[in-house]
């Protein structure tokens, strides 16, 4: 399992990239996709560093319609697909 955070711009995903990187490792990877989205750039987050991403997000002062929060879990072994789940903002 993973975080994905995507984005509705890609000012918006450049500039929390920069803020983001300070705090935790992350990956820029493109959206996934099963993952409808206004921008392509997406942020890969481990879940060992879920509690900084949450702070993060608490106190940045990021609009939650700027961005969107995914838990992403791959098929067990055998299976196919991805199992996705939007956890931010709460729609």
């Amino acid at each position: 399992m993973y975080y994905l955070m995507t984005f509705e711009n890609t000012h918006t995903a450049i500039q929390t990239k920069k803020t983001l990187k300070v705090h935790l490792p992350l990956r820029t990877v493109p959206v996934l996709r099963e993952i409808s989205a206004s921008c392509g750039i997406a942020l890969r987050i481990e879940p060992a560093y879920f509690e900084r991403l949450s702070d993060f997000l608490r106190t940045s002062g990021l609009a939650p319609a700027h961005y969107a929060l995914y838990a992403v879990e791959t098929a067990t072994t055998g299976g196919k697909g991805l199992k996705i789940k939007k956890l931010a903002p709460d729609n």
